[in-house]
């Protein structure tokens, strides 16, 4: 085994130094911002259980009586629910309008979306409608809600089973990161 010399030892330590000037500097420069200067952030995250497209049916005493006795469940329930139509206003803008379909082989699961956007910081109102049953037009809910966004700061609007509600600054953050898969 050879014994290190202190010029070996010195070359080892200008190494280490220079490589670790180097990670330094990458961890510095260039400089990265996801949003633009005097920007905010709003995120969207919702997962909703919307009604079933068609309604459940009540077995009568003869109908349970003809089923095998694991099988004797007093409803019959089709599986496919109805998609999820989303609205999303912010000061009258539309961020969002879309249609979102359920999960699932037989869509008889949640709806679920993820969305963002930067907002220049400032006083919004939003205002969210969602439909959740089958019928054709109109909403089911409709909420209007006050955010005044700070830059670099971010808004989350939770959207699910039958509420919106919105959490804005750090605890927007933490939120976040609880919801993401």
């Amino acid at each position: 085994m050879k014994r290190m010399t202190a010029g070996m030892l010195a070359g080892q330590a200008v190494a280490g130094l220079l490589f670790a000037s180097i990670t330094g500097a990458f961890a510095q420069w260039p400089r990265y911002s996801p949003l633009p200067a005097g920007h905010g952030e709003l995120k969207l995250s919702m997962a909703h259980l919307t009604e079933r497209l068609v309604p459940c049916v009540q077995l009568s005493a003869e109908e349970l009586a003809a089923l095998p006795p694991n099988m004797r469940n007093p409803e019959r329930c089709e599986r496919e629910r109805a998609p999820a139509v989303i609205e999303l206003r912010a000061n009258d803008a539309v961020l969002l309008d879309t249609v979102v379909r359920p999960v699932g082989l037989a869509r008889g699961g949640r709806s679920y979306l993820q969305a963002r956007w930067p907002l220049a910081a400032g006083d919004y109102e939003l205002e969210i409608k969602l439909r959740d049953t089958p019928r054709a037009e109109g909403f089911d809910l409709v909420q209007r809600l006050g955010l005044t966004l700070r830059p670099a700061e971010s808004a989350l609007l939770e959207l699910g089973d039958g509420e919106a509600r919105l959490i804005a600054g750090r605890d927007a953050d933490a939120a976040a990161m609880e919801t993401t898969p």
